[in-house]
């Protein structure tokens, strides 16, 4: 089959546009909320049915973007399940259904793997010692930043932070 070239001439055109539009719809995510209005606009531009935008029972995203927020501002504290569906208003049963279905992983899952990504930035952009960036990070002490740090990234902060350093110091004499 040939691609099509000029949309203007053929009402075929629209409709096999319209019928990617709505594929490409129904393959994103819940809390992708923006693009999908985006592509309902679209698809009622080129013809296509109006699609209807069906709410999937996670959070609207002002909620998620309250939440992403907060959280990434206050990863060295102690960030509470209860503080933050009240913030957003909800139920705490209701907030850890939500946030399942719309950060696709459970609330401590999703705040400890941003926990260890700060401590990645932080051992690399830094000589901070292991236990500072622990307690930067929000975890209790140096040994518990190590057990889940090995997990996550195959090796102890130390050894990672020598590694990435002297790939570092080698990219920075070859520029």
């Amino acid at each position: 089959m040939e691609p099509a070239i000029n949309f203007t001439t053929s009402s075929g055109s629209y409709r096999l546009v319209a019928g990617l539009l709505v594929a490409a719809l129904d393959e994103l995510a819940p809390d992708q909320s923006e693009i999908r209005a985006k592509l309902a606009r679209a698809i009622q531009l080129v013809g296509g049915a109006p699609t209807p935008l069906v709410h999937s029972g996670g959070f609207a995203p002002w909620q998620s973007k309250r939440i992403e927020t907060h959280i990434s501002q206050n990863l060295e504290t102690q960030l509470r399940l209860d503080d933050l569906a009240a913030m957003v208003r909800v139920s705490r049963s209701h907030f850890s259904r939500a946030f399942k279905k719309s950060f696709r992983q459970c609330f401590s899952r999703y705040v400890m793997s941003l926990r260890l990504e700060r401590a990645r930035m932080l051992l690399v952009n830094t000589e901070a010692p292991i236990s500072q960036v622990a307690l930067a990070c929000g975890l209790t002490d140096q040994p518990h930043l190590t057990r889940l740090f090995h997990r996550e990234y195959g090796a102890p902060p130390n050894a990672w932070r020598r590694a990435h350093s002297q790939m570092r110091q080698a990219a920075e004499k070859t520029a």
